[in-house]
């Protein structure tokens, strides 16, 4: 939905952004490196299904509210979409899923508030960075109307 910045140029153009919400654990744990910290994060452990990230990869944000829900792989959840909001409007924090949080980004898309940025990684190509306006919710909605919510 946005244009990909590869390796330092990824890096460069999030530290111009103000508030953002990070979906996927590489990009979570590279934005923390660089000393930026999302709003919101929704992670899984994985990275592209299979390789494991430690939990302390995101230590800084686990002193925050933090919750945990199931979400199947390549499904929206209602139970994922209830944590999205219950973060977003109560301050943000990290949420931890256990199953799949890729198609995250699309709730995100509703809940954050305009003009704030959502980030996801696109594997072997870099960080994808969505600023919230009515178009990208529109289409965020679109997409996840023709998904079966689980």
């Amino acid at each position: 939905m946005g244009p990909i910045f590869p390796g330092e140029e990824a890096r460069e153009a999030l530290s111009r952004v103000g508030e953002f919400a990070a979906c996927g654990d590489v990009v979570t744990k590279n934005a923390l490196e660089w000393g930026l910290h999302p709003f919101l994060a929704i992670v899984d452990g994985k990275t592209e299904r299979k390789e494991e990230i430690p939990s302390s990869s995101f230590q800084t944000l686990l002193h925050g509210r933090t919750e945990r829900v199931r979400n199947p792989a390549a499904t929206i959840s209602a139970e994922l979409q209830e944590a999205i909001h219950r973060l977003v409007s109560g301050g943000g924090g990290l949420l931890w899923v256990d199953g799949e949080e890729d198609l995250a980004v699309l709730p995100l898309l509703l809940e954050m508030r305009e003009g704030t940025t959502v980030i996801y990684g696109q594997p072997r190509r870099g960080l994808c960075m969505v600023t919230v306006n009515d178009e990208h919710r529109r289409s965020a909605k679109s997409i996840m109307e023709q998904m079966e919510v689980d």
